[in-house]
């Protein structure tokens, strides 16, 4: 019987894995970031030994770079180890950029930077005025406008009632109510003071409901009497209540 040697694994890759082609995934590569265009500020950066925003050290440094370009505006923030500093025009920020750009101040290499334009003509820091149907939110409320002049108001108005009502009551049948007994004119017994003017009744129990349970309504012209109702008259009396004994005050 013969036995059959086994021939070790090739380590050649074969045809079929010589067609494998390696793929790169560039889905998580952040977006390419364009470097900052020059402008007339820059920042100052990894200013990190907080000695440096001492005043004297501060003076110094600015003195520096003024001896080199006019600046225009100086912000030291501390708590960003940074400075901020502006000049009157671009060429001036590159060529202090120029020199300042890896050099060591107090033994760290500072970086510096392009910021954000700073604009060098003043504007107008006011506010604008408010919408003119809006000037009602403001307390206290603003100047009148040019042209405006006082006056005098109109005096209250002596019309007793609305003209609404005026032309409804005027459309009222007048009805006598000395007859009946549920009318406010004859509370008492008749004995009410006399009224010169008219009187209009508004409900009649007996004609707009038929409930003879319920009271008339009148409307009475009170412009012409003088007399003062024995209704008027009738005022509480409040009587005084007792002090308490002192004994019971003490306990």
């Amino acid at each position: 019987m013969s036995s059959s040697k086994t021939s070790p694994p090739s380590s050649r890759p074969t045809s079929r894995d010589s067609r494998k082609t390696m793929s790169i995934d560039l889905s998580n590569v952040p977006p390419l970031s364009m470097p900052t265009p020059p402008s007339n500020t820059l920042l100052i950066t990894n200013l990190q030994d907080a000695a440096i925003f001492r005043p004297d050290n501060l003076q110094t440094i600015r003195d520096l770079i003024n001896s080199s370009a006019p600046i225009h505006a100086w912000a030291p923030l501390k708590s960003f180890r940074r400075i901020i500093v502006s000049f009157f025009d671009e060429a001036s920020a590159i060529r202090i950029r120029q020199i300042l750009d890896g050099e060591a101040i107090m033994g760290e290499i500072v970086r510096v930077y392009f910021g954000q334009p700073t604009p060098i003509e003043p504007k107008d820091e006011h506010l604008n005025l408010p919408d003119a149907g809006k000037l009602f939110f403001i307390s206290p409320p603003p100047s009148p406008p040019h042209g405006w002049e006082m006056r005098l108001e109109d005096a209250p108005n002596k019309q007793v009632h609305p003209e609404d009502l005026a032309e409804a009551l005027a459309k009222l049948h007048h009805r006598p109510t000395a007859d009946s007994p549920t009318s406010p004119t004859s509370i008492g017994g008749g004995e009410g003071r006399h009224r010169s003017g008219s009187s209009t009744t508004i409900y009649d129990p007996e004609e707009h409901g038929h409930s003879p349970n319920l009271p008339a309504i009148a409307v009475e012209d009170m412009t012409g009497g003088n007399d003062i109702s024995p209704i008027e008259q009738e005022k509480p009396i409040f009587a005084h209540t007792s002090r308490p004994p002192v004994e019971l005050m003490e306990q």
